[in-house]
C-alpha cells in the first residue's frame, strides 16, 4: 500500500469513536505493508501514534473554525500557517513518498485540499460526526462544498451521507463504510439472565458530555430502582460533566447503586458484566461503536432513536429504541427487558447475529484497505 499522511487540526482533542476508527485503519494499513504518518495538533492521536512508535509531528494550524471566535480568527491564522503547512506536506510527499492524505477535521479540508491535489495527493475526507450547525450553518461551508469535488468522502453511516447530500455534496463523492468490531468468542447469552432476581446491572459506555444524555439515564435509573431495588448502574467513561453528574446522582439519592469506573480501554470485558446496555444520547450520535461491542457480547440494548443508531439497532429486533431525552420511556424499556428475560435473550441473540453479518472488524477493514489502496 502507498504511504498515508493523516491530518487533524481539531477544535479540541478527546478520545472517541473517530480516534478509535482512525487507529484501527492505521493498524490495517501497516499490516498490509503500508506506512502511516501523523501531522497535526490533535494531542490524542499524536500520543497514540507515539505510544505505538509511529511517526507523528505536531503542527499548529489554529483552532478548527466551529465556534464563533474560531470562525473570526480562521482567516488570520490561515495566512500565518498556510505556507509552512504546504512546505511540510510537500516534504512528506517527496521525502516519505506519501500519496494519500486522510483529512479528519474541517481545518485541513477547507484550507489544504486544493494544495494537496496540486502536490499529487489523493485526498480522502473522514466524516465521523453528524453534519449539524457546526457545518450546515458554517460561513465557510461553501469551501467545503467546492473542495469536496476534489476528495472522496468516507462517511461512517448513511445518516451522515444523507446530511451531506442535503448540503449539496455530490452523492458520487461519498462512500459509506461502517465501523467494525472484533467479535470475539460467541457469548453465553442465556447465562446472562440466570441471576436477574438477585442482580440486574445496567451499563453504559460514553464520554461524560452533555450530548450523551447521562443525566436522563440517571433519572431513568432512579425510577427503575423503585421497582427493581437490587438494580445497579455502571458508567464507563469520563468527561467534563463527571462532577456534575456525580452531584446529580447524590441529589437523586442513587449514589450507592451507581458505579463510576472512568475511562477504560477493554470495553468488551465490561460488556460481559452488563445485563443490559443503555445508550441515552441526545445529540451527535453518528454511529455508536459501543453499540456494536454490546451486540458482539450478546447484550440486550436500549438506545436513543437518533442519528446513525437505527442503522445499527433495529427496533424490537436487535434492541429497543426510545425517543431521546425522556427518562420515563428509557425506564420503561429497561423494566420491560427485566420483566421479559426471554425477549431480552432473543434481542441479544439477534444482535450478535447482526454484528457478525454486517459489522465484523474484518469486513470493515477489507473495505477500508480497498479504499486506501
Amino acid at each position: 500500500m502507498k504511504p498515508v499522511l493523516i491530518l487533524k487540526f481539531p477544535y479540541s482533542s478527546r478520545f472517541g469513536g473517530g480516534e478509535h476508527h482512525t487507529l484501527t485503519l492505521c493498524e490495517a494499513i501497516r499490516k498490509q505493508g503500508g506506512r502511516v504518518y501523523f501531522l497535526g495538533s490533535c494531542a490524542v492521536l499524536r500520543k497514540e501514534f507515539r505510544d505505538r512508535q509511529w511517526p507523528a509531528r505536531r503542527f499548529w494550524a489554529g483552532k478548527e473554525p466551529v465556534s464563533w471566535w474560531a470562525l473570526l480568527l480562521f482567516p488570520f491564522s490561515s495566512l500565518l500557517v498556510i505556507l509552512p503547512l504546504i512546505a511540510v506536506i510537500a516534504f512528506y510527499r517527496i521525502r516519505h513518498k506519501t500519496r494519500t492524505a486522510y483529512c479528519l477535521s474541517l481545518t485541513e479540508k477547507i484550507l489544504l485540499t486544493p494544495f494537496l491535489r496540486l502536490l499529487g495527493y489523493r485526498v480522502i475526507w473522514g466524516e465521523h460526526v453528524e453534519a449539524r450547525r457546526w457545518l450546515t450553518q458554517n460561513p465557510y461551508r461553501f469551501l467545503y462544498r467546492w473542495w469536496s469535488r476534489m476528495a472522496t468522502i468516507m462517511a461512517i453511516s448513511n445518516a451522515i451521507r444523507d446530511q451531506l447530500i442535503a448540503m449539496g455534496i455530490r452523492e458520487e463523492r461519498i462512500v459509506v463504510i461502517y465501523t467494525g468490531v472484533d467479535l470475539g468468542p460467541h457469548p453465553d447469552i442465556q447465562r446472562r439472565m440466570f441471576h436477574w432476581t438477585k442482580r440486574f446491572v445496567v451499563g453504559t459506555v460514553a464520554r461524560l458530555e452533555p450530548e450523551k444524555g447521562i443525566a436522563f439515564l440517571l433519572k431513568a435509573f432512579q425510577q427503575l430502582i423503585t421497582v427493581i431495588p437490587h438494580a445497579r448502574l455502571i458508567i464507563v467513561g469520563d468527561g467534563t460533566e463527571r462532577k456534575k453528574l456525580e452531584w446529580l446522582a447524590r441529589q437523586l439519592a442513587i449514589e450507592r447503586q451507581v458505579q463510576w469506573v472512568g475511562f477504560q480501554r477493554n470495553i468488551p470485558e465490561w460488556m460481559k458484566a452488563f445485563d443490559c446496555f443503555a445508550l441515552s444520547s441526545v445529540g451527535r450520535e453518528s454511529f455508536g461503536i459501543v453499540l456494536l461491542e454490546a451486540m458482539a457480547a450478546g447484550c440486550p440494548i436500549v438506545a436513543s432513536n437518533l442519528g446513525g443508531i437505527p442503522e445499527i439497532v433495529h427496533n424490537n429486533q436487535t434492541g429497543i429504541l426510545v425517543e431521546p431525552g425522556d427518562p420515563e420511556l428509557l425506564m420503561q424499556a429497561l423494566l420491560y427487558l427485566y420483566r421479559h428475560p426471554d425477549v431480552a435473550m432473543q434481542l441479544g441473540i439477534r444482535g450478535r447475529a447482526r454484528a457478525e453479518s454486517h459489522f465484523s472488524l474484518q469486513r470493515s477493514l477489507d473495505q477500508l484497505v480497498a479504499l486506501f489502496s
